[in-house]
């Protein structure tokens, strides 16, 4: 390994008249060596990429069956109840959605988050494309 030579640039203090000036002193370093980049070939690369998707695409399913069997568990707890609680999943705009009925006439009574709330989350979602370039 090649040693490099650097001179102090550090200022001396000021000295007496007959006072001699102090040699600068001089350090070594050894070069800095640069790593060889890593070879990854491009199928390495795309096979590596489809397997993270494929695990992350399997943990979603497996979050959405959860979801879903959650909503279920729910519902059925609520169907025992005097109250008339319904817990869903909006399909536009992928949204949990909480709704009270009553339950002789089967009114709507509240619904969380409105409908208004829920088609604006929809418009929002569809226009993705049109004011976004690309997806982060």
């Amino acid at each position: 390994m090649p040693n490099v030579e650097l001179a102090s640039t550090a200022a001396a203090a000021p000295q007496s008249k007959g006072a001699e000036a102090a040699p600068q002193a001089k350090a070594t370093r050894p070069a800095a060596e640069v790593a060889p980049a890593p070879k990854i070939s491009i199928k390495e690369v795309a096979l590596s990429v489809a397997a993270a998707k494929n695990a992350s695409v399997d943990q979603l399913d497996r979050s959405a069956k959860e979801v879903k069997e959650a909503i279920d568990s729910l519902n059925s707890a609520m169907a025992r109840a005097p109250t008339t609680l319904q817990f869903s999943v909006d399909s536009a705009s992928k949204r949990f959605v909480v709704q009270v009925t009553d339950s002789s006439t089967g009114e709507v009574i509240l619904k969380f988050p409105g409908d208004a709330v829920l088609r604006v989350a929809q418009n929002i979602e569809s226009m993705k494309g049109v004011l976004f370039d690309e997806v982060l």
